[in-house]
């Protein structure tokens, strides 16, 4: 089996939450559908939509920014759609967890689940309206095989959903620090974080430090006696200024470093506040010292923000 990951736990708690109010597991019928109420997608190009789901039950909002559509039809597919740290309308990564601003989806059937991985990207979600009592938009991506007997991947295309949002109780705004994103282009492909988080240490000799991985690669930045908006050529040298890559698989043979033959490169720290670090970098990585990779990598239009918690 596939790590399960927060993600997956967090889809199994909502698909869970699904079956509850489809009345499933004894939990209360829905209301009747909501006027203009709906939740459709196309499932490896067969159509679908939902007659137990959110267009009953509308979409709970427990959290700031914190969402779950989820969708079920009879004898066929649940479809299940988790969104952290949400400020408002605008085009979201499906595939990454809770640290970053986006989501994950997964459908199941009655023989096992599909999930999208970790990869910063596996899909998107499109939010055209989001209010205090609405949300609408589209969404699209392809889940990998995870539990039970599923197999391969689907494909979910042409999702179109607009649902009712049901607060519980009162529920504040998206704090500033919420939500974190560092992306670049990595080797000529798009790297897009699926976990981001970052950190300035201001004991002593301040440190900023910034990390993103997903299932294929981990960029981390690491900045000795920054603790300003500034732009910082990487150095070995003291203050060390380094940028490195690595990939999930065989890091020994796959270890890129500025501190590595021909590594050259610059941050750039565009702004440092009590809720977020925000900035800008590019470099040519060279073999980490100590390991047997080879060769160079480029790193280019990387940006990072970042939500402090420190």
């Amino acid at each position: 089996m596939k790590p399960f990951g927060t993600h997956g736990v967090l889809a199994f708690t909502f698909l869970l939450a699904t079956v509850a109010c489809s009345g499933g597991s004894g939990g209360p019928a829905g209301p009747g559908n909501q006027s203009g109420s709906r939740l459709t997608a196309s499932i490896d190009g067969s159509p679908w939509t939902s007659t137990l789901g959110a267009e009953l039950n509308g979409v709970p909002l427990v959290l700031p920014g914190v969402y779950s559509i989820a969708g079920v039809q009879s004898n066929s597919y649940i479809l299940v759609i988790g969104l952290f740290n949400i400020p408002g309308p605008g085009t979201y990564p499906l595939g990454v967890g809770p640290q970053v601003a986006g989501g994950f989806a997964q459908v199941s059937n009655a023989t096992g689940g599909w999930v999208t991985p970790q990869s910063g990207a596996a899909g998107s979600i499109t939010l055209t309206t989001l209010t205090s009592s609405r949300m609408a938009g589209t969404f699209n991506f392809t889940a990998v095989a995870l539990t039970g007997t599923a197999t391969g991947t689907r494909t979910v295309t042409n999702g179109n959903f607009d649902l009712e949002v049901r607060p519980t109780g009162s529920i504040g705004p998206l704090p500033p620090n919420a939500g974190s994103k560092v992306g670049a282009v990595v080797g000529g492909a798009a790297f897009n974080a699926a976990a981001a988080s970052g950190s300035l240490l201001t004991s002593g000799t301040p440190i900023l430090t910034v990390v993103g991985n997903n299932d294929a690669r981990s960029l981390t930045i690491s900045l000795t006696g920054v603790s300003t908006p500034g732009t910082y050529a990487l150095s070995a040298a003291a203050p060390t200024r380094v940028i490195g890559v690595a990939n999930t698989t065989n890091t020994f043979a796959n270890t890129w470093s500025s501190n590595g033959p021909g590594g050259a490169g610059s941050v750039t720290v565009t702004a440092i506040t009590a809720a977020r670090i925000q900035g800008t970098f590019t470099a040519t990585l060279g073999p980490a010292p100590g390991t047997t990779t080879t060769g160079s990598l480029t790193v280019t239009s990387g940006i990072f923000d970042i939500g402090r918690i420190n």
